[in-house]
């Protein structure tokens, strides 16, 4: 008994988080989302888990080297050079693979 004359404000703060959980516990809400659900594969915008593979090269116009990284599942490739100057990656550019291989293969 003397603990609870002793630390009334203890026994306040811990009764506040009791009640604080009943009540979430008791309304069933429900769990956060943070983002909307990614798309199937096959829905537009949809990404298949990506197979990557790194290419080091040089770029017209350049003397820097450059890794060049394409996904095979998505057929998407980067260009990236090392900025070091400032100590972190530069991206140089995309390209869409698909996107590319549609314009080839357009009837003239």
């Amino acid at each position: 008994m003397n603990l609870l004359r002793s630390h009334p404000k203890l026994l306040a703060l811990n009764a506040a988080l009791l009640a604080a959980i009943a009540v979430t516990t008791l309304t069933g809400s429900r769990p956060a989302d943070a983002q909307t659900a990614a798309p199937k594969p096959g829905e537009p915008g949809a990404r298949l888990r990506g197979e990557y593979t790194m290419i080091a090269g040089k770029f017209q116009g350049g003397t820097a080297s450059v890794i060049y990284i394409i996904d095979a599942a998505n057929q998407d490739l980067v260009a990236i050079n090392w900025d070091r100057s400032n100590n972190r990656p530069n991206p140089l550019g995309h390209r869409s693979l698909l996107d590319d291989a549609r314009y080839l293969t357009k009837p003239r």
